[in-house]
């Protein structure tokens, strides 16, 4: 199938203003600290997810570009905010948190083994806001 430069010229504008929405309803939600995350086990190796809380606003920016177009997402619903894999010595850190600033592909962070991830995950997950830190 190939498209007309106005249906590509239709597409783009839409993207464009998702681009828009979704940087809107990000600052909007901001400050954002999760409330927890789980950690899964996924395999064989080094396989391991991280999920947390979504920044809220991701659903909003759709509707807000797209007022005709349905989605059985929700604001603030639980991702896939880390991926952790590879082989001892050689683990990679893979941040999938939705945050319209930073679009994917992202830098992989990598470190020795699952345990750095961990703390290197724990650091990034693990914020107060400063109403709620001590002295």
């Amino acid at each position: 199938m190939t498209l007309t430069l106005e249906k590509k010229l239709e597409y783009a504008a839409g993207d464009a203003r998702l681009k828009e929405a979704e940087k809107h309803f990000f600052d909007k939600a901001q400050p954002f600290f999760p409330k927890g995350f789980s950690v899964y086990y996924r395999g064989d190796g080094c396989h391991w997810d991280i999920s947390a809380e979504q920044t809220p606003g991701r659903i909003s920016a759709f509707h807000a570009a797209y007022p005709e177009g349905h989605t059985t997402g929700h604001d603030g619903g639980s991702e896939r905010a880390f991926k952790v894999r590879g082989k001892p010595g050689a683990i990679t850190i893979h941040d999938e948190r939705w945050d319209p600033y930073r679009p994917h592909p992202r830098e992989v962070v990598t470190v020795k083994s699952v345990s750095m991830a961990m703390a290197w995950i724990v650091e990034e997950l693990m914020q107060l806001p400063d109403s709620e830190r001590d002295g």
